[in-house]
């Protein structure tokens, strides 16, 4: 289709803005930053996780699909300006991409120097700014160009890609897998002070971004999910290797599914990343760390310090994050 965007496909075209957007903060970062997208709309768009040091940038798009007096005009509610170190990222959907000139500001820099008014009684936020920036204009330190958004996420120009010899290549994850990870994000979920996020696509350690919404605090959460059944009454955790980055923001939740009752067992593992080292195996087998689990045992065991009654992961996440 051709022509300019209609006011009944508004929704539509800031859906190709943040599509656009989130696929080229991975290009340009050659997957240096991840993006998580939210399981539910509650205010903030996308968790950008920048792998080498593991920050999350808290990310609200503003698109526009025209300009007006030659500037992309921006209103924002300021009941939608709750997070004020998220960053607020705008542009222009041009045909076939993105416009050459993009804002990055935190919402606490945007709150400053935008004008407020009021709109039916409420406050609103308003700016605008052009393609070619002037040079007085009060935005001209949050504008960059489009080629260069990646460098505002403090990643520089990177070099290609190259695979390493001998990587194993990315499987499938199992039904099991996905009936684990689907059961994390329901627990949390009756936890209305949290917000949920999937990462698009899953290619590192965290498969859900956890964000607290007052603290605004997130975290990272792997899920693995164990068979048991009459063959495999003591199962083996297997964390993949050559993806695996430890981090203070993230954890592993292991979940145990008993496959003759089809439901899960009512003990899980919450475990910090940066301690699976602690109860893997001491070396690293076919490419996976590795330990064994006995789901219910009344034993001791090293794992001790890391077993939670599935009802109580919700509580333990939130505690985590508040």
């Amino acid at each position: 289709m051709e022509g300019p965007w209609t006011r009944n496909e508004t929704s539509a075209s800031g859906q190709v803005f943040e599509f656009r957007l989130w696929a080229l903060l991975t290009e340009q970062s050659r997957g240096q930053l991840h993006v998580f997208l939210p399981v539910t709309d509650r205010g903030i768009d996308a968790l950008a996780h920048r792998l080498p040091d593991g920050t999350y940038f808290r990310v609200q798009a503003k698109a526009r699909s025209s300009l007006v007096d030659g500037e992309v005009h921006l209103v924002v509610w300021a009941s939608a300006l709750l997070d004020d170190e998220a960053l607020i990222v705008s542009g222009l959907v041009v045909e076939g991409g993105l416009g050459p000139t993009m804002l990055v500001v935190p919402v606490r820099e945007f709150k400053r120097l935008a004008d407020l008014s009021s709109a039916d009684g409420a406050p609103v936020y308003s700016m605008g700014f052009g393609m070619q920036p002037r040079s007085n204009s009060r935005w001209l330190p949050w504008l960059v160009p489009a080629e260069s958004l990646v460098e505002r996420f403090g990643i520089g120009p990177a070099a290609p890609a190259v695979a390493k010899v001998g990587e194993p290549r990315p499987t499938w994850r199992s039904d099991t897998g996905f009936l684990g990870e689907a059961e994390t994000v329901r627990l949390l979920a009756e936890d209305s002070g949290l917000n949920l996020f999937r990462p698009f696509p899953d290619l590192e350690t965290s498969e859900v971004g956890v964000l607290h919404l007052e603290s605004r605090r997130v975290l990272g959460i792997q899920v693995k999910t164990v068979g048991v059944d009459r063959a495999h009454p003591y199962p083996t955790v297997n964390v993949l290797a050559s993806s695996f980055r430890p981090s203070p923001a993230t954890y592993i939740v292991v979940l145990a599914w008993l496959r003759g009752e089809a439901r899960f067992h009512e003990e899980c593992l919450l475990i910090p990343s940066d301690e699976l080292h602690l109860i893997a195996q001491p070396k690293v087998s076919h490419g996976h760390f590795e330990f064994d689990w006995h789901p219910g045992s009344k034993a001791e065991s090293h794992l001790n310090a890391y077993r939670w009654n599935l009802d109580q992961l919700r509580n333990r996440v939130s505690s985590l994050v508040g």
